[in-house]
């Protein structure tokens, strides 16, 4: 009686581990891909905020820089709390939405 041997084929059993490490990896990517997209949103949500928080500041160190002049005083004065000089008249606006909505006709000319 005549054993058979079992050959051992490497390249078989390489080219199944290679297989599997693939189908891994492929289902892995579309997850990946997914990961970047929402890393490139909080990036750019980030850099928004980060826009919104200079332009803050820099409004604010203006504000800073001339709160102690005259003009500034007068102008916090009228704007905020609707003071006036003697004699002056203060004309207060009720509709002022509808009037700085853009009016819907055309102008002849215009396109």
């Amino acid at each position: 009686m005549k054993k058979n041997r079992v050959r051992i084929r490497p390249f078989r059993i390489l080219s199944v581990l290679l297989g599997a490490i693939a189908l891994a990896m492929l289902s892995h990517f579309p997850k990946r891909a997914v990961s970047l997209e929402r890393q490139q949103q909080q990036l750019e949500a980030a850099a928004q905020a980060y826009y919104d928080a200079q332009s803050r500041h820099n409004q604010l160190t203006t504000e800073l820089s001339e709160i102690n002049t005259a003009d500034f005083v007068e102008r916090t004065a009228r704007r905020d709390y609707g003071y006036c000089w003697y004699g002056e008249v203060i004309y207060e606006v009720g509709n002022l939405e509808e009037i700085e909505q853009k009016p819907e006709f055309e102008v002849f000319g215009e396109e």
